[in-house]
């Protein structure tokens, strides 16, 4: 052999030793350059304008979106990440200092074997892709979960092979599960998992599993009483409520025991009553004393003389609710009944239910970031009270629906079960015997009831009176006009008898006084409303200006919890008010509408006329 020969032959063999260490140590490095050029055959290529830095930013984020897919969050593999084109020699070493790849003592572990590495030269690097993907797969092999296609042999390249992106990310789209893998795809909706479940090595459905299921907050209970009432209100606090209720509530069950005695021993069903002892002075004491909540609304329909109108007139309300439904109502009332429904006992849960969530809360105070766009659905309540009022409207024409009766309705059918037929005759003989022309379209009932409870005032309470009489309104000179007077209090207290004290007492009071008045009759409204001006007598004497003895006189009521000792203002025997019978208030009341007919002549025929709108305006609510 020649020298020339042998020179060559040594240079080759040299070279391929050369090209072995070479090629290991750019397994252990991040850059990989040749030393001579002679390594490759593509040595001479024009390298890609790609970036290393840029190459393993893009690499790193599509590993990162590939391993959110996965029950892991490692890559261990045996071997080192080759860029889509071997022109471009650089490698990427994705983890560093990960345990297959590194000695304790920092020296870097060859992971492949000399026929490996001989076999790649044999075939020549243009092959080391295909190589690589064939023999040596990665653990982590996936598809994207993309909708964009992916690189597979089968479909054509990629047109520009120097894309920004990195061919290292490329070769992401060309792996395929491996069925080595001990991975599986998990199967629904794909979802990024958290660094933190990544370092953890747990699956995304896995911690959502053991995350705690989130519930809307939920609104806080409100307080209310036996009735579903709310206990505070804007003068009464839940603590002033319990502390009267925690006696009251002792005696409501001596009085329900002595009730349930009382009706067996007249041999009279104490389950579902109808029927109720005839009237007498000891029914009386009871009655005043209060009536059992299970027996109450019975009990109002019985003394008031229901059964004797719904004997008189069977079937009048259902035909009178047909009525409405084909148009007998008209269109003010039905507007003023619509407009008053949602307003009717809106504490009260029968009513208006508490909100679920604290939200609900938010929206119905428009707290919230924004309103309900949707209505809440009536409750069977409304939609009673609603063909009550309808009902009675077509039933009272000179009446038809007047504010205030809202209440009456409504507090009569949650304590008669719902029952709308009874709701609706109590209501009737409320207005036409107890209240006589109180809800008219005049209001000329409520102006008479007035000025009764002045005269009676002015005949028991002398001191209270010279306290309320303001010497305002009508002609100086004018004896008629002088008589029409009231004083401005008495403005106070037109609410007391159109509600039947309504919103004016707290509730609890409101029924035993509403007990009183379906057994005794309309001079119960007369005698709490004088039961009240004496209570409050300190306060009332306490001040001078009118105005303030209008606040005054319109507070007082309104924190009365203790009923009991209403009662025993009212019905004591010394400087009591026993004495205003039924008869005297009737006689009132004739007495009354007579002055006002001849005081209205009088204006209208004397030449009192600048005075009639000022006389109007202290007689008409």
């Amino acid at each position: 052999m020649s020298p020339h020969g042998k020179g060559r032959g040594l240079r080759g063999s040299k070279s391929i030793g050369e090209g072995l260490r070479g090629f290991r140590q750019r397994l252990s490095s991040k850059n990989i350059i040749p030393q001579d050029g002679r390594g490759t055959p593509d040595s001479t290529a024009p390298r890609p304008s790609v970036g290393t830095d840029e190459i393993r930013q893009s690499f790193r984020s599509a590993v990162t979106s590939h391993s959110s897919n996965l029950n892991t969050s490692s890559i261990n593999t045996d071997m080192s990440s080759l860029t889509g084109n071997s022109s471009n020699s650089e490698y990427v070493k994705v983890y560093p200092h990960w345990p297959d790849t590194e000695h304790t003592d920092g020296s870097v572990r060859a992971s492949m074997s000399n026929e490996s590495v001989i076999g790649l030269y044999a075939g020549g690097f243009e092959s080391a892709k295909q190589s690589m993907d064939t023999q040596y797969k990665r653990s982590l092999q996936i598809e994207r979960p993309t909708s964009q296609p992916s690189l597979l042999p089968d479909q054509p390249k990629r047109p520009n092979p120097l894309h920004r992106r990195s061919q290292s990310a490329s070769l992401l789209d060309q792996w395929k599960p491996s069925p080595e893998s001990s991975l599986t795809v998990p199967s629904g909706p794909q979802h990024q998992r958290t660094s933190t479940q990544i370092i953890a090595n747990c699956d995304l459905r896995q911690s959502q599993d053991q995350r705690p299921t989130s519930q809307p907050p939920v609104a806080e209970a409100i307080p209310r009483d036996r009735y579903g009432f709310k206990k505070v209100s804007h003068h009464i606090s839940v603590e002033q409520y319990d502390a009267w209720d925690a006696q009251y509530s002792e005696h409501l069950a001596r009085r329900s025991k002595k009730w349930h005695v009382l009706m067996r021993s007249y041999g009279l069903n104490t389950d579902k009553s109808i029927r109720f002892p005839p009237k007498s002075d000891k029914i009386k004491r009871y009655v005043r004393k209060g009536i059992p909540p299970e027996l109450r609304g019975a009990a109002w329909f019985w003394y008031a003389g229901g059964p004797g109108r719904l004997a008189k007139e069977p079937g009048l309300y259902w035909e009178l609710v047909e009525q409405v439904e084909n148009g007998k109502l008209s269109d003010n009332d039905r507007e003023h009944i619509e407009r008053d429904l949602h307003r009717t006992f809106p504490d009260n849960i029968r009513f208006k239910p508490d909100p679920t969530t604290t939200s609900d809360v938010q929206a119905g105070v428009g707290g919230g970031k924004r309103r309900r766009s949707i209505v809440e659905p009536e409750t069977p309540m409304i939609r009673s009270l609603r063909r009550v009022l309808q009902a009675f409207a077509v039933r009272n024409p000179n009446i038809g629906y007047c504010q205030s009766l809202n209440f009456i309705a409504g507090l009569l059918l949650l304590f008669l079960d719902q029952d709308e037929e009874k709701s609706f005759i109590l209501l009737d003989i409320v207005t036409s015997i107890h209240l006589p022309g109180t809800h008219g379209v005049a209001l000329e009932g409520a102006n008479i009831d007035i000025a009764v409870v002045m005269f009676c005032i002015k005949d028991s309470l002398p001191g209270i009176w010279d306290k309320l009489d303001d010497h305002g309104g009508g002609m100086a000179n004018d004896p008629a006009t002088q008589a029409l007077r009231l004083p401005t209090v008495s403005l106070a207290t037109t609410a007391w008898f159109m509600s039947l004290f309504v919103g004016t007492l707290p509730i609890e009071s409101v029924l035993r006084v509403w007990d009183c008045l379906f057994f005794e009759g309309s001079k119960t409204l007369f005698r709490i409303a004088l039961a009240i001006f004496k209570a409050g007598e300190k306060e009332i004497m306490a001040v001078s200006d009118p105005m303030e003895i209008f606040q005054v006189v319109q507070t007082i009521p309104r924190s009365m919890l203790d009923i009991n000792g209403l009662m025993e203002v009212c019905f004591r025997r010394r400087g009591g008010f026993g004495h205003i019978s039924q008869e005297l208030i009737e006689r009132r009341r004739d007495e009354r509408r007579r002055e006002v007919r001849a005081g209205v002549a009088n204006i209208n025929g004397g030449g009192g006329s600048r005075w009639r709108g000022r006389w109007r305006s202290r007689t008409k609510v």
